[in-house]
């Protein structure tokens, strides 16, 4: 048996019923999305009847992939500060070092492939 939540005293009771005719289409639609914002059918409708804007709750898999985007970011703005706290006459020989050069392009390669996956999780 589901245990109900229980109200707070100052929050009144809903006691009138609004109705409205739906296709099956549009009753899915309507279904898909509440679920999306972790409600139920009849707290999104209303939301949406009053002017609100449910917010869309992200899954676990988005989060995680959100947490990755942020932990590339990071790696990117290391490299940048790295880069930035060398005087230019450091940096010169870096860039005209084929071995280094090559390593670069291999790690922006791996994060740019990392990227790529994360926003292909996001599409499934």
């Amino acid at each position: 048996m589901k245990k109900q939540k229980k109200r707070p005293e100052d929050l009144p009771r809903r006691t009138l019923h609004l109705d409205a005719r739906v296709t099956q289409e549009e009753y899915e639609q309507v279904r898909q999305r509440a679920e999306e914002c972790g409600m139920t059918v009849s707290k999104y409708t209303r939301k949406c009847t009053l002017g609100h804007q449910p917010k869309y709750h992200l899954t676990e898999q988005e989060i995680e992939a959100y947490n990755q985007i942020g932990d590339a970011r990071g790696d990117i703005v290391q490299f940048f500060n790295m880069f930035n706290s060398l005087k230019a006459e450091e940096r010169q020989p870096l860039f005209s070092s084929a071995i280094f050069m090559r390593t670069w392009i291999e790690q922006l390669t791996k994060l740019a492939t990392e990227l790529q996956n994360i926003l292909n999780k996001r599409k499934e």
